[in-house]
């Protein structure tokens, strides 16, 4: 067994996930880190990120498959500071989508095509996360109800996943941050959770994440 001393730990590389509707700044978000940046563009939203010259871009085909072909090469050789699966959201649903076509049943995706989604995807949230770089994760928002054991209702602003992977995915992340606008009008990544928003930061303990700082 090995034992290590957390008064020894240095800073190391970051998981994130940043959610929000469709337009308010994810991409853009990524785009600003500092640092070499590769976008796997799952949804094809990097054309706002057009003329930037520290983004490079890799669009998925319609079938998936060289996702884990990316993987196998990044994990071989990573030139990148930080690697962005955009989005989370669309990938999910993507990939139900190929099941569905591939499957027996008209089109439509079977329960144990629900089933297999939900593992893959969480695989390949741990597989990129072991990455030599920072990793960070889009995701389009959701509204969820959820039942206190007081038996309270509230509702809770989260990133778009299925009920069984959304929680998981946010578990293998060190930051998960909502992007808003505040009332001035700057865009920002919340940090800060509460009952009703799913959002932290176990490393840096920030309310806020302003676009082009660090994470």
């Amino acid at each position: 067994m090995q034992v290590l001393k957390a008064s020894e730990f240095e800073d190391g590389k970051v998981t994130a996930l940043f959610y929000g509707p469709p337009g308010i700044g994810k991409t853009t978000a990524v785009g600003m880190l500092p640092g070499k940046t590769l976008i796997i563009d799952v949804d094809k939203g990097t054309s706002v990120l057009r003329g930037n010259k520290n983004v490079d871009v890799v669009r998925l085909s319609e079938d998936l498959k060289d996702l884990p072909a990316v993987l196998k090469e990044l994990g071989a050789k990573c030139p990148y500071d930080n690697i962005c699966i955009d989005s989370l959201s669309e990938l999910e649903r993507g990939m139900l989508a190929y099941f569905g076509r591939v499957g027996n049943n008209d089109g439509v995706p079977g329960l144990q095509d629900y089933g297999r989604v939900n593992y893959k995807l969480v695989d390949y949230c741990r597989q990129y996360r072991a990455l030599d770089a920072n990793v960070i994760f889009t995701a389009w928002e959701d509204r969820r109800e959820i039942i206190a054991p007081t038996g309270e209702k509230y509702t809770q602003i989260c990133p778009l996943l299925r009920d069984k992977v959304v929680d998981n995915v946010c578990g293998l992340c060190d930051m998960v941050g909502r992007v808003a606008v505040t009332k001035e009008g700057e865009r920002v990544i919340l940090l800060e959770g509460s009952q009703g928003l799913v959002a932290k930061d176990r490393l840096g303990k920030r309310k806020i994440l302003k676009f082009g700082e660090a994470v």
